[in-house]
């Protein structure tokens, strides 16, 4: 059993979706669904799918019905939530996005001001449920002054972060030696590398930027483009299998972190990761949930 820690975001999501061709600036017939999802409680999801892993979240919610539900999906599948905070005063975060007819996201809006009262004093309360936790799993919901504060009191583990946001991503550049493992979009590589990546020679260059910076394995998603993979040995580009069951691309990225972190507690080579993280990412975009439960039937190895 392996044990791993996500500090990150728990969310309720709102997803809306229109019949046909989505009208900027309009009232667009079409379906809402609300799921429980945040970057940091979906890699946990994941993570507790992919089997033999023993998850131990941390976050923030309201005192309000819909931060109970979002925690019960957790615990009711066995992820320990005994690091989530409780917040009288403050709104369990929400996560509106609008996709296009085909499942594309066209606009998002992300209320986390809760999770900036997830402060390096909060999360020592918790130092002693991380003693024996290998792998620490960081989203850039949580603030510059607590992402510092984790990236130096888990120096000695093995810390892995999701971006979440170009905006964000600029949080962890201070920290960036601290990470044994980084999973940018292009944008968030862009914004941390300080240069447009519009090539292979571009993505390599960026690469090499991130592994000077003290970074250990960096995967830039580059969505239907794949996923470029490098390390100081190993370097290379994958590309997902051509699917005609597009349905919501909701939660693939979330899905692509979760098999990084797996991979890096099974002790995997960064090419074997990378193909994993590609299967997970190609799987969640076939169903309309955040998570695809699927993963744990033996996709992901």
């Amino acid at each position: 059993m392996k044990r791993i820690g996500v500090i990150g975001g728990i969310a309720v999501d709102l997803e809306g979706q229109p019949f046909g061709a989505l009208i900027p600036a309009d009232s667009n017939p079409g379906t809402v669904r609300v799921s429980y999802g945040g970057v940091g409680r979906n890699i946990a999801e994941n993570l507790h799918w992919m089997g033999d892993n023993q998850v131990s979240f941390f976050s923030a919610i309201g005192a309000d019905a819909l931060g109970k539900e979002a925690i019960g999906s957790l615990t009711d599948i066995g992820v320990d939530a005994n690091g989530v905070l409780t917040l009288t005063e403050e709104r369990t975060a929400m996560y509106l996005s609008i996709l296009d007819e085909g499942g594309e996201m066209t606009l998002a809006l992300a209320d986390m001001s809760i999770l900036e009262r997830i402060t390096p004093q909060k999360i020592q309360l918790f130092e002693s449920s991380f003693v024996d936790i290998p792998v620490i799993v960081l989203d850039t919901n949580l603030t510059e002054e607590t992402l510092h504060y984790c990236g130096h009191c888990f120096a000695d583990r093995k810390i892995f972060i999701d971006p979440v946001s170009v905006e964000k991503a600029r949080r962890i550049r201070p920290i960036l030696s601290s990470c044994y493992a980084l999973k940018p979009n292009r944008l968030e590589a862009e914004a941390l590398a300080g240069f447009a990546i519009h090539s292979d020679w571009d993505l390599e260059a960026a690469g090499a930027y991130f592994i000077e910076q003290g970074v250990g394995m960096i995967f830039i998603s580059l969505g239907k483009d794949g996923v470029f993979y490098m390390d100081r040995r190993t370097r290379g580009r994958l590309y997902p299998p051509r699917t005609d069951h597009l349905i919501s691309v909701t939660g693939a990225g979330d899905a692509m972190s979760a098999a990084i972190a797996d991979g890096i507690a099974r002790d995997m080579d960064i090419k074997s990761i990378a193909e994993n993280a590609i299967r997970a990412g190609s799987l969640t975009i076939q169903v309309q949930e955040p998570v695809n439960r699927c993963l744990g039937t033996g996709w992901i190895r």
